[in-house]
C-alpha cells in the first residue's frame, strides 16, 4: 500500500514525487514514458535558473531528485482507477497497485497504434519511449512506427544497439528533417520499409511478429520482431478515470486552488488540469501545491492538523 500514487511521467509528475517523498510519504509514479510532450523540446529557455536546457535532460533531472528522496517510479500505462472504501486501485500492464491518495499529472500521452494485439502486448516488446526502453533491445530486431522527427530519432537511439532496425512509413519515405535522415539511414542496420501499414501485433507473453500490408500491391505478410516502437505524437487521454473526477468540455480535469478535484483524496497537476496557460515552471508549481495539499489531506485524515507551515518546522499534531 502506498501513501500516494502519481500518474504521469513529465514535470508534473516527477515535482509532485519530490515533494510528497520529502515529506516522508510512501510514493509511486507511473508514466507511460518518461518526459511525454518535453521530448519535443531541444531548448527550454524560460526555467527559471536555467539558462537553456533540453526537455527530456529537464525532467530527467527531476525524476532523479524524486528517486532520491525515495520515490519509485514505474514505465507502465495506467489503464484503470477504481475507488474502493478508503483507498484507490490503480492497474497498469495488468497489475494493481493500492494507494490511500492519488495525485493526476499525466499531462498529454503517447498515441496508440489502435491495432489488434497492441494492448495485449504493451511492455512486453511493444513501447513508446525510445529513450527509456531502446538499450533494452540490444542484439534484437525491432521496428519503428512512427512519424516525422520523433521517429527517426528513436531509430537512431536503437540503432547502436539493436541487431536490426526496420523503419516503416505508408509513402516512399519516412518525412523528417533532412539532418536526421541522413543520419539514420547512414546506419547499416537500418533499413527503410516503404508503402507499409502494420494489421495486427501477435505473441505469446511478448512481441514475436507483426502483420504488415504491402499498400502497394494490398498483399499481407508477417515480419518476425522482438520489439515495436510507437511514435506517433501525444494526445490527453483520461478514460482510465471512468469518471471519477469532474472534467470541463475540453476533458481537462477541474481543480480547487489546492489542486484538489471533485473526489476527496484526488489531486491534480500540470497540464491535465483546466489551466489557461501550459509551461513547464507552472506545471511544476502546482505540482508542488498538488503534493503538500495530499499531505496535509492525509495527515488530517489520520486524526492529525496537517502542514502546520511551509516555511519553517513541519509537525503531526495529534
Amino acid at each position: 500500500m502506498y501513501d500516494v500514487i502519481i500518474i504521469g511521467g513529465g514535470v508534473a509528475a516527477f515535482t509532485a514525487g519530490i515533494f510528497t517523498s520529502r515529506r516522508g510519504l510512501k510514493t509511486l509514479i507511473i508514466g507511460k514514458d518518461i518526459a511525454g510532450q518535453a521530448n519535443y523540446t531541444d531548448a527550454i529557455e524560460n526555467y527559471p535558473g536555467l539558462q537553456e536546457v533540453g526537455g527530456f535532460e529537464l525532467v530527467s533531472s527531476i525524476r532523479q531528485q524524486a528517486e532520491n528522496f525515495g520515490a519509485e517510479f514505474l514505465i507502465a500505462e495506467v489503464s484503470k482507477v477504481k475507488a474502493v472504501a478508503d483507498e484507490f486501485i490503480v492497474t497498469a500492464f495488468d497489475k494493481q497497485y493500492k494507494a490511500q491518495s492519488l495525485i493526476l499529472a499525466y499531462g498529454k500521452t503517447p498515441k496508440d497504434l489502435g491495432v489488434p494485439g497492441e494492448a495485449e502486448l504493451k511492455g512486453k516488446g511493444v513501447t513508446y519511449c525510445a529513450t527509456c526502453d531502446g538499450p533494452l533491445f540490444k542484439n534484437k530486431v525491432v521496428a519503428v512506427a512512427g512519424i516525422g522527427d520523433i521517429a527517426a530519432e528513436a531509430g537512431l537511439i536503437c540503432a547502436p544497439f539493436a541487431k536490426q532496425v526496420f523503419i516503416l512509413s505508408k509513402t516512399d519515405r519516412l518525412i523528417c528533417h533532412p539532418a536526421l535522415n541522413k543520419a539514420l539511414f547512414r546506419k547499416k542496420n537500418v533499413k527503410l520499409l516503404p508503402f507499409v501499414q502494420i494489421q495486427q501485433l501477435i505473441g505469446e507473453g511478448k512481441l514475436e511478429k507483426m502483420q504488415i500490408l504491402d499498400l502497394k500491391s494490398g498483399h499481407q505478410m508477417e515480419l518476425d520482431v522482438d520489439g515495436l516502437l510507437v511514435e506517433l505524437g501525444y494526445v490527453v487521454d483520461s478514460n482510465f478515470l471512468q469518471n471519477i473526477v469532474k472534467l470541463d468540455e475540453q476533458e481537462q480535469i477541474i481543480v480547487n486552488a489546492d489542486q484538489a478535484t471533485s473526489y476527496s483524496g484526488i489531486f491534480a497537476c500540470g497540464d491535465a488540469i483546466n489551466s489557461s496557460y501550459k509551461q513547464a515552471v507552472i506545471s511544476a508549481g502546482n505540482a508542488a501545491t498538488a503534493a503538500l495539499a495530499c499531505y496535509d489531506w492525509l495527515m488530517r485524515r489520520q486524526g492529525g492538523i496537517g502542514l502546520t507551515s511551509d516555511w519553517n518546522q513541519i509537525k503531526r499534531l495529534k
